[in-house]
């Protein structure tokens, strides 16, 4: 047992009405935020409706802004040592062409990567409440923390800085005043499937696979600790509003070759879930007076890929470190949600804006289909493919003059 759970009752009981930062909810964003602030001596009260270790539909794969902010939590041992890991990922066009792109890669389920992260903030002092953060506290038009019910009593919490990381839940978005697309951007499912050791040792490496049919949708074969696959697919734009997730998996277990194989002697040990997914970061709002937005909350999930761990713990840790700044009197406290909100574009808008042009180019088969073919026979495509997941560049491919120069090189 997680020993967060330990702890749910005894911290329900003495969390008093105030500290200095509340954050609601103890996800990926939340749990990093409450590490770093409880690691600098902040009185910090984490909120989730949850117990843990609970289970999360995601993809579970940890790219490079993953692991740096494991790294910067002091974390990255801890995954490791029950993580998998691997150095590539092969991503197949629609017409069964396939790439190998080299980086670090790992998988852990989220299941166990949260109550990692979570025990973490619990152990750098903070406290943890199992209840729910369900409306904000106001003086004038600033949140000054929330109403929380625990154990099926309400309480008030006073905080000098609120952090909502509630991910896709409207309802608590909309109940906190916090404004941007009220429709998800994406959706995915997934389903975990345990492999005999003869089938497993066959695929050592992420797996992405565009269909031609579900494009800019895609579907994944992700290998986990102890022969386990997390198989799923997701769907972006467009194709997210017009239903079909299932059939979509479906559609790719029985004609994607490698997870028809994979599947033929494996069996479901988690059956399919779906949910939905922010992202772009386009129209969000960073928060109002008081409260700081951060991971799903403020769509920090990259289109195209639907990568959303990295950017919520990196959301996560920078709020936690401006809120520092700011109860320490280094910047002031009223303009806290501009400063985050101007820093946090500063170092990642241009990723995003990369990621929304990939995800128009990749509505477009024969354009997957030729990098595909140009990435096996050149450098530069593959290249630049490896530096956009691994956040060093890459955004001049899905351009008209990167699809020039991938015809030469």
């Amino acid at each position: 047992m997680s020993s967060t759970s330990s702890l749910l009752r005894q911290d329900a009981a003495r969390a008093n009405d105030r500290c200095d930062v509340l954050i609601i909810g103890a996800g990926p964003a939340g749990s990093a935020a409450a590490r770093i602030l409880s690691r600098e001596g902040v009185d910090v009260v984490l909120v989730d409706q949850r117990t843990f270790p609970r289970d999360k539909v995601c993809g579970d794969g940890l790219i490079s802004d993953s692991l740096h902010a494991l790294s910067v939590l002091g974390l990255d041992q801890d995954v490791r040592r029950e993580a998998w890991y691997g150095s590539e990922l092969r991503l197949y066009s629609p017409d069964g062409t396939h790439v190998s792109l080299h980086g670090e890669f790992a998988c852990l389920p989220r299941e166990r990567l949260d109550a990692i992260l979570l025990d973490a903030a619990v152990a750098a002092g903070a406290r943890f409440v199992h209840g729910a953060g369900r409306t904000p506290l106001l003086d004038g038009g600033r949140v000054v923390g929330a109403s929380v019910t625990a154990e099926r009593v309400e309480r008030p919490i006073r905080a000098r800085v609120t952090i909502l990381a509630a991910g896709a839940n409207l309802t608590t978005l909309k109940a906190f005043g916090v404004p941007g697309p009220m429709k998800p951007e994406a959706v995915a499912g997934r389903a975990y499937f345990q492999a005999p050791a003869t089938l497993g040792s066959e695929i050592e490496h992420l797996v992405i696979a565009y269909q031609r049919d579900w494009c800019p949708g895609y579907g994944w074969i992700f290998p986990a600790p102890g022969r386990r696959f997390n198989i799923g697919v997701g769907l972006f734009g467009a194709t997210a509003t017009r239903g079909g997730l299932h059939q979509f998996f479906d559609f790719f277990c029985r004609t994607f070759p490698p997870a028809t194989r994979l599947l033929a002697g494996a069996t479901c040990v988690r059956p399919f879930r779906g949910a939905p997914v922010r992202s772009g970061l386009e129209q969000s709002s960073f928060g109002r007076p008081g409260l700081l937005a951060v991971g799903e909350s403020v769509a920090t999930t990259y289109s195209a890929t639907g990568e959303g761990i990295g950017k919520a713990m990196e959301s996560g840790i920078l709020a936690a470190e401006m809120a520092i700044d700011a109860l320490r009197g280094e910047r002031p406290i009223d303009r806290l949600e501009d400063h985050y909100r101007e820093e946090f574009t500063r170092r990642f808008m241009g990723r995003y804006r990369a990621y929304r042009v990939a995800q128009r180019w990749a509505c477009r088969p024969l354009i997957l289909n030729f990098l595909a073919r140009r990435a096996n026979a050149g450098k530069y495509v593959q290249e630049e493919l490896e530096a956009l997941v691994a956040e060093r560049g890459g955004a001049t491919l899905f351009s008209a003059s990167g699809l020039l120069k991938a015809l030469f090189r």
